[in-house]
């Protein structure tokens, strides 16, 4: 009887560790591994074993920043069951990772959390990072970047409030890029909104002017330096080439 108390407050109940068959995936992938339960010193009801791959972002308010939790997938790995003390179970898993999962770049991470539902007691978690890689699209459009002379700024890669944009969350990851040689003269930094899908790839991308004039200081102050272009990318035939450095010149020249 004092076991199952002990149990109830979180004290010698049952722990889950969830190892994953491989850290590294792609978005539209299948993530999988198993769910190993220990059981504590006492008989536990377990409602479900639930799991759930979630990211954070940044959302500004008032020149403040917070930090948010979004939700990109949620899986039921088990209904109820019982957990004897002592005792072991093995539970296999595979949920896929949807295609709006952020690309785990610089400091933006991606988790998969893992728990079980006990009534009236304290449900033990487990907490695994999962690395996400870049889509083919995304490797493309990146090395094509690098290949025009834009580079990553510090903060590249994270994830920001923003409503409207993308389709599925209430954030976009933004990839910032500063240029260091043809466009280094005409422009402060482009930046890359990113919506995949299994079609391919919808590129919002926003381009800063330099302000080279006193009307290009005016703009600059006022938040008009910025012209935005957006396109697709079709998965069947990649990025065209020549085709970015069009688009960015289309937003450089759509107000001369």
């Amino acid at each position: 009887m004092l076991n199952k108390i002990l149990a109830s407050i979180g004290i010698g109940a049952a722990k889950v560790d969830t190892r994953l068959a491989e850290t590294h995936v792609y978005p539209g992938e299948q993530l999988s591994g198993e769910v190993h339960i220990q059981g504590g010193n006492a008989e536990q009801a377990i409602s479900q074993i639930y799991m759930y791959l979630y990211t954070e972002y940044y959302k500004e308010s008032n020149d403040t920043k917070t930090k948010h939790r979004e939700v990109l997938a949620s899986y039921r790995v088990s209904d109820a069951l019982f957990i004897q003390a002592g005792e072991k179970k093995v539970i296999p898993f595979e949920m896929k990772v949807p295609y709006h999962t952020p690309i785990s770049f610089g400091r933006q991470k991606v988790y998969l959390g893992t728990g079980l539902d006990i009534e009236m007691a304290v449900d033990p978690k487990d907490t695994d990072i999962v690395t996400v890689l870049a889509d083919r699209l995304v490797d493309q459009l990146f090395s094509e970047m690098e290949t025009m002379g834009f580079r990553h700024s510090h903060d590249s890669g994270l994830c920001e409030y923003k409503k409207h944009i993308h389709r599925m969350v209430p954030f976009v990851q933004e990839f910032e890029f500063k240029p260091t040689g043809l466009f280094g003269h005409e422009l402060d930094e482009v930046e890359l909104l990113l919506d995949i899908h299994p079609e391919g790839m919808d590129v919002l991308m926003q381009v800063d002017r330099k302000a080279t004039s006193l009307r290009g200081i005016f703009e600059e102050m006022m938040d008009l330096d910025e012209q935005y272009v957006r396109f697709t990318i079709d998965r069947r035939t990649g990025l065209v080439p020549g085709e970015l450095e069009m688009r960015i010149r289309q937003a450089l020249t759509r107000r001369r």
